[in-house]
């Protein structure tokens, strides 16, 4: 009689064990598909952001040759008498900022 006492808590025990392992593998299963479905989302995201990074270095590019369009446009409208009046301003201010630095 005490073997067979022994022998169902083995059978107990093995059952219990065998109940553990199919839970686990199961979670583990679970959390490979997971992991491959962030996987996934995280190349995609990579790829998006792959896009969007040369669409802001396009973006810039165009924004840099609009502000030098702009800037020569608007130098360019100027007259002689404007533009000697600008060059006068600037000699000032930079002879004014020459006298502070040597100050």
């Amino acid at each position: 009689m005490p073997e067979l006492t022994k022998y169902d808590l083995l059978i107990n025990d093995l059952s219990a064990l065998e109940t553990q392992i199919s839970i686990m593998k199961s979670k583990c299963k679970d959390t490979l598909e997971r992991n491959a479905d962030l996987q996934h989302q995280l190349d995609e995201i990579r790829k998006e952001n792959n896009v969007l990074v040369q669409r802001i270095q396009q973006l810039e590019e165009e924004n840099e040759g609009l502000r030098t369009e702009t800037e020569q446009a608007l130098f360019n409208t100027l007259n002689l008498k404007e533009r000697e009046n600008l060059k006068l301003k600037l000699q000032n201010l930079i002879s004014r900022i020459d006298n502070q630095l040597s100050s």
